[in-house]
């Protein structure tokens, strides 16, 4: 709410002016999950806070670790550190004691937001989708009406999709395979970047127990079962050349989905 200020009543000659403070800008909270990211992170955490930073948009990001090893550890709250110093935006790390999984990751960040938080949100750490998308797409959604946005790999309005011709098999066989036993009004859950109002997020937390692979089908699962729109947005997307989706992630994947159906059942079966 805002104060209005009488100068009058305050004994001040003056004509009556009133002066309203508008409440707090309400902010975006930006989580990046990462196992093991020494690697990939420096050569697009900079570039992302940057880009951020610059647009004047009121986001912060959250670095959390899923419990990548005490040397790891150390190493990232240092150069966080250092980052922190040049970015106000960027948040002090969170490490996890143990791997739990990216979903855990995740959730960990968004269980931080405040009052002023109006969204929650992650991007992977591997940069397969630029700070100029990321910054596009909360700039373009901040005020939409919908619960959640999802970042979707389908290469319309002007977007490009590349990736290796075997990631882009086992992709779009499971794509088809979760549209067939669920049936979501989105083309892609798996995309690494999707926002959420963060209302929304608290109202389904408790039921969210997914927290490996699958766990972006259980968040959509449970937010359309909770009456939320998701918009789905096209967004350019180049595959990380070390890439860690080999034949053992892709069959943990498959047998996770196939768990979630026999719990979930399919949401548009259900009141």
């Amino acid at each position: 709410m805002g104060v209005v200020l009488h100068f009058r009543e305050l004994g001040l000659y003056a004509p009556r002016i009133l002066v309203t403070f508008s409440a707090v800008p309400q902010e975006t909270l930006l989580v990046i999950p990462c196992y093991r990211e020494r690697d990939r992170l420096p050569r697009f955490l900079p570039r992302l806070v940057e880009s951020l930073d610059h647009s004047r948009l009121p986001v912060k990001v959250l670095i959390v670790d899923d419990g990548s090893g005490e040397e790891q550890q150390a190493w990232l709250k240092l150069w966080v550190g250092d980052l922190q110093r040049r970015y106000p935006i960027l948040l002090p790390p969170i490490c996890n004691p143990v791997n739990q999984g990216k979903g855990a990751a995740v959730y960990t960040g968004w269980n931080t937001a405040d009052e002023t938080t109006a969204w929650v949100g992650f991007v992977d750490a591997d940069g397969a989708i630029s700070p100029e998308e990321v910054l596009r797409v909360i700039r373009q959604y901040s005020d939409a009406q919908e619960g959640a946005v999802w970042a979707v790999r389908t290469g319309e309005e002007d977007t490009q999709v590349r990736r290796m011709f075997k990631r882009k098999v086992s992709g779009s066989v499971f794509r088809k395979l979760v549209a067939r036993l669920f049936h979501f009004p989105v083309p892609d859950t798996q995309c690494g970047f999707k926002l959420v109002r963060t209302e929304a997020y608290r109202k389904i937390a408790p039921q969210l127990t997914e927290m490996h692979y699958c766990f972006d089908i259980d968040l959509t699962f449970h937010l359309l079962q909770a009456g939320q729109q998701i918009a789905a947005v096209p967004i350019s997307w180049e595959e990380s050349p070390d890439s860690r989706l080999g034949t053992d992630s892709v069959l943990a994947m498959l047998r996770s989905v196939l768990g979630l159906k026999r719990r979930l059942g399919n949401w548009s079966d259900r009141a």
